[in-house]
């Protein structure tokens, strides 16, 4: 009985483990030493995954679609992602995209309008590819971690900005999941694992 309920624990101990390993992605390379940087990169990395993910399995007439009248629209929700993810960094010191020009009206002008405007399956797709991308790859470029900042008026460090992007990915991460369950999908990582194969019986 003794031996039956060791094992029992052994086995819930490793599902366990096998649930929570992809929520917490490598966050260096083999042989280097992880930094706040690459931690933040390699979350990002993640949650960017997943919501080009949703995104993909996402059908396109349902982009421009919203549970109320009073919150953003599939794409615009994911677009909001976007804008947070190119303009943040750059507000702290990294380089800008390629190819993005900041209006003279400001980086929420420039929020305001690709809410507006990028709305087809395909584009919100490849700009949220290019917005995670920038991200991961420049977030280590940001120097003075512990120099105050006031891109959005207030004063915080360049580090608590940061937070900001990550954790915003986060949230809208979770509204495009809440988003998608109640249009009766299923995120893709959420889908059943298909059933094993029957077993030939050639006797």
């Amino acid at each position: 009985m003794q031996n039956t309920s060791r094992w029992a624990v052994l086995a819930l101990a490793l599902i366990i483990a096998l649930a929570v390993l992809p929520v917490f992605p490598a966050s260096a390379q083999e042989g280097e030493k992880a930094t706040f940087a690459s931690d933040v990169a390699s979350n990002i990395e993640a949650v960017g995954k997943k919501m080009v993910a949703l995104a993909e399995a996402t059908p396109e007439n349902m982009f421009g679609w919203r549970p109320t009248k009073d919150v953003r629209t599939v794409s615009e929700v994911f677009m909001h992602t976007v804008a947070t993810n190119l303009l943040i960094l750059p507000g702290l010191g990294a380089p800008m995209a390629e190819g993005i020009e900041v209006p003279e009206q400001g980086v929420f002008a420039l929020f305001q309008k690709w809410e507006a405007e990028v709305t087809a399956k395909d584009d919100v797709i490849k700009w949220l590819k290019k917005s995670f991308e920038y991200a991961t790859a420049h977030v280590g470029e940001v120097e003075d971690l512990d120099a105050e900042s006031k891109l959005f008026g207030f004063p915080a460090t360049k580090r608590a900005y940061i937070l900001i992007v990550l954790s915003h990915a986060h949230e809208h991460l979770g509204q495009s999941i809440a988003y998608t369950r109640t249009m009766g999908g299923v995120p893709p990582w959420s889908q059943p694992a298909p059933p094993p194969p029957a077993d030939d019986d050639d006797e």
